[in-house]
């Protein structure tokens, strides 16, 4: 079983560079960082139930396509993980039958709930025994699963394996935020949906709400004589100033990819005084980009007195898990930054120049 696995080939997307696995079966599609013999227990898995409409054709009703975008992050980031993409349209109903409780639900105005029960199909008849064959083929029994569904790590521990969940965090639009209400209330999901409490602005991924205050976010900033493509690339790349490795970094295809070169290099080249630098350097880019981008700073400014929250749970040092056990240098940085645009002596030049 799942010899066709020798069969591989890259996959390069600007998040990182994945390989694609053959996995004899044109409804089960394989997705790794690195290569899957190397899969072993404690990594991470996202086992995937397909969604053309989003994955596709960029549907925004619902949350699938930012999901594993958010898996192949994550995944990215720890430089291994696995992917298990299904071919499970709407819940395990099939495309046809999708396409029917879409249509009530855009013509009635009920919710998906709702939609499938006049319909008379069940909630969810989606199954992951393919993903527990490749685990067990794999020789792995404990995994960290990227879900906010109670239903699928159950059903993985119930086939013998340990499962500790990793939520993903939705984007919210307002084309799906009554969807991902219904999923928690009424599918029993765990949807991270603290965006909606006005209380404090949780952000972390450039293309969700409040994207812009990401220092991957796709604005350029002009420093040193120099245009970096974004913060993340300024800030990486000043570990190794005065290098060539800076200047690769700064030209690397995406932020993500920046990120990656800066830690894969050879550390011994970093600046010995790092640690003691690294926020004034942070703030020396967030200073730029918010000068000279001025609807970015308009931006900030109307977050107003809301506390704002590098939501993550990959670097306790810049974000914030949401528990209170980061520091959030990155959110105190850009408050810091909202106080000085509100002052009654700000200007523009003293910042900038």
């Amino acid at each position: 079983m799942f010899e066709t696995l020798t069969n591989w080939c890259y996959l390069p997307t600007p998040i990182g560079n994945f390989r694609m696995y053959d996995s004899g079966n044109e409804d089960i599609r394989i997705i790794t960082f690195g290569d899957i013999f190397s899969f072993k227990n404690g990594d991470i898995l996202r086992i995937h139930s397909s969604c053309i409409a989003s994955e596709i054709f960029g549907a925004k009703d619902c949350d699938c396509a930012d999901q594993l975008k958010e898996a192949m992050k994550l995944i990215a980031h720890e430089k291994s993980g696995l992917i298990i993409h299904l071919n499970q349209e709407g819940r395990g109903q099939g495309l046809t039958s999708k396409i029917k409780a879409v249509n009530l639900m855009q013509s009635l105005g009920v919710d998906t709930f709702d939609a499938f029960e006049q319909l008379n199909f069940e909630q969810d008849i989606r199954t992951y025994v393919p993903a527990v064959k490749i685990l067990k083929y794999l020789g792995v029994n404990s995994i960290r699963l990227i879900s906010n569904n109670p239903r699928k790590a159950a059903f993985l521990e119930q086939n013998g394996l340990s499962v500790l969940p990793l939520k993903t965090h939705p984007n919210i639009r307002p084309e799906n935020k009554d969807y991902l209400l219904t999923k928690n209330h009424k599918l029993g999901h765990t949807l991270p949906l603290k965006a909606l409490d006005y209380g404090s602005i949780n952000f972390y991924h450039s293309d969700q709400p409040w994207g812009e205050l990401s220092n991957f976010s796709n604005h350029a900033i002009f420093i040193k004589n120099k245009i970096w493509p974004t913060v993340e690339h300024f800030y990486q790349a000043q570990k190794f100033t005065g290098t060539n490795i800076e200047e690769r970094i700064r030209l690397a295809a995406t932020p993500t990819l920046a990120k990656q070169l800066a830690n894969e290099v050879d550390q011994s080249l970093m600046r010995p005084n790092w640690v003691e630098i690294k926020i004034d350097i942070m703030l020396e880019g967030l200073k730029a980009k918010f000068t000279q981008h001025p609807d970015l700073r308009s931006k900030l400014v109307s977050s107003g007195e809301r506390y704002l929250v590098e939501y993550t749970t990959n670097d306790s040092f810049w974000g914030d898990c949401g528990e209170g056990t980061g520091t959030n240098h990155l959110g105190k940085l850009l408050m810091s930054l909202r106080t000085e645009f509100t002052s009654d002596n700000f200007n523009y030049y003293s910042i900038t120049g």
